[in-house]
Order: C-alpha cells, then structure tokens, then sequence
C-alpha cells in the first residue's frame, strides 16, 4: 500500500487565496494547489498556456494542501482560525470553509498533473517537471519547476506580471534579489535571463528547500537562505517581492535602502483596493511609480528611485 496523505481544503475569498496558502505552508504542508474561477479566466484572457480546466461557476478560490503527517482537529481548527484573521490585514476573507480527508500517494500525484500544465508568458515558458511544452519557440527561456511543493507556478496573475516584467529589463550581469521567493520561480526566471548574481530568501524553511531543489532542476546558480529584505547585505540592482500589500509597505524603507542608483523595485501580489497604500508608502520612501500593471484584481507596481540634486 502506498503513502497516505491528509488533503485539507479551504475555501476563502480570492484577496485572502495566497496568505491561506502560506499559512498552510507554515504548517508544513508539501504543497498547495489553488483552483478558482478568476483565475481560469486570467489565464485564458491573456493566453498563459494553451491547457485551461472547465469553469466551476462558485467565485471563491479553492486551496488544497497536502500533508504528509496528518493535522488533528484541533490543528485544522488552529489553521482556520488563523485564516479567518487574515482579514486584520485588510483582505477579504469572506465565510471560510475548511475540510480534510486522506487521499493516496497516486491520487495526490494525479491531483496536482490536472491543475499545472506548460505555461507561456513572453518568451518565458513555466514546465511542469512531468510535461514539457511542445514545439517552444528557438528562443524561449524554459523554467523547469515541480508546482507541487511550494508557491510559484506561473499561473497566479502576480507570478505572470512579474515573469512579464522582468523580461522588460536588462538583466545581464546584474544583481538581482527575490524576497518571499516560495518555489524560487522569479529568482530562476532572472538567472535564465541574464542575471549576474541572484539571491532569494524566504521566511519558510521548505521554501527555502524547494527552491533549491528547482535551482538544481534548471542548472542555474542561486543563493537560497532563510530571511527578509533588511537581513541582506550590500546592495541590488532589482529586488522584486510578490507577496502581500502590508508586507511589502514593510519592506519599503529596506528597499529604498538597499537599492543601487536607480535601481528598481517590483512590487506585486497587490489587490486592488490596497494598491493607493502601496503607491503612497512608496513616494514615502523616495519611489516614482515608473509602471503599473493589471490583471483582474490584482497590480503589480514597478518602482525607481527619485533622482535627487
């Protein structure tokens, strides 16, 4: 007989999707998978792949996360809990739903080959470790990733601006910096296009772990440690964080200090309501909002520092 897994599934509103889902990484689940709706709908919209599931017709997300060591009752209720405060962040969590069941080793592999298919944004193609893309154009930049481990598939629309957003900059031999990196997605893409040193950090160690492992998986070079923004010593010439607005308000003086002249900082995982927030915390710290781009709710924001004399 196989392994057995414990699936816990919660469903919340879509600005509290991906807090749910590092919450459930904390709790040191091996991977979340999430489905929703909106987020079928971004992808087909701006053509991320060429594989999109039928829609479900509820407009709440769904976040499956898998566990090797069962959770007990009091260990999901904990879980919810701590879900359900995410709305002192100011994100919408809505009536939160959470339920468990133990599935096999087989099913659990199965489950995560429907939800992640080859994905396309710009020249950057995202594989599933399992499914390479097809016939990729000569000059596609390949990211080989296992999604079922930690945050980071492509396929979210934070993920997919920032992907789009460095495939705008020059990277060759720059210093490039990914905080909150999950499974070392945009640390990766960087190193494929040009990047002279990459380093990424997460606050949680499996990430930290996962994202080692893909960097392995991709032949490419990256410092992956435990830790933040303001622990990094000298400077980058591009940080990018996808996280949440209230962190990355937090992380605003620290990057304003640790950037070179003119470096910039990408900003995502921004839900709309917060993006005024994220604007004004950032010409607080010395940053003009050089671009701003949308998908759906969510916005990713590229920031420059002033110039100043």
């Amino acid at each position: 007989m196989g392994k057995q897994w414990q699936e816990v599934a919660a469903l919340t509103h879509q600005e509290a999707a991906e807090a749910a889902g590092e919450i459930m990484l904390r709790y040191g689940a091996q991977g979340v998978a999430f489905e929703s709706d909106a987020l079928i709908r971004e992808a087909m919209a701006n053509q991320w792949g060429d594989y999109f599931p039928e829609l479900s017709g509820d407009q709440r997300v769904m976040i499956k996360a898998y566990f090797h060591v069962p959770k007990n009752a009091a260990q999901l209720n904990q879980i919810q809990r701590e879900i359900e405060a995410l709305s002192g962040f100011g994100l919408q969590v809505g009536q939160v739903e959470l339920t468990a069941r133990i599935i096999s080793e087989a099913d659990w592999a199965d489950a995560w080959k429907q939800y992640y298919h080859p994905v396309r944004i710009g020249r950057v193609v995202i594989e599933p470790s399992w499914e390479p893309m097809a016939n990729p154009q000569a000059d596609a930049v390949v990211v080989v990733l296992d999604p079922g481990m930690a945050f980071g598939t492509g396929t979210h629309p934070t993920t997919a601006m920032c992907i789009e957003a460095l495939q705008d900059h020059s990277l060759q031999g720059r210093t490039v910096w990914d905080i909150g990196t999950g499974s070392g997605i945009l640390a990766i893409t960087a190193a494929k296009l040009g990047a002279g040193e990459v380093r990424a950090v997460d606050t949680d160690p499996v990430a930290v772990e996962v994202c080692r492992e893909n960097a392995a998986r991709n032949g490419v070079e990256i410092s992956c440690g435990r830790g933040s923004l303001p622990g990094l010593p000298g400077k980058a010439d591009l940080i990018v964080a996808n996280i949440i607005a209230d962190v990355i308000i937090e992380l605003m003086p620290a990057a304003a200090a640790k950037l070179t002249s003119r470096g910039v900082f990408l900003a995502s995982g921004v839900i709309h309501s917060r993006a005024a927030d994220v604007a004004n915390a950032a010409s607080e710290n010395g940053f003009t909002v050089t671009r701003r781009m949308e998908q759906g709710e969510w916005v990713c924001f590229e920031l420059q520092q002033r110039r100043t004399g």
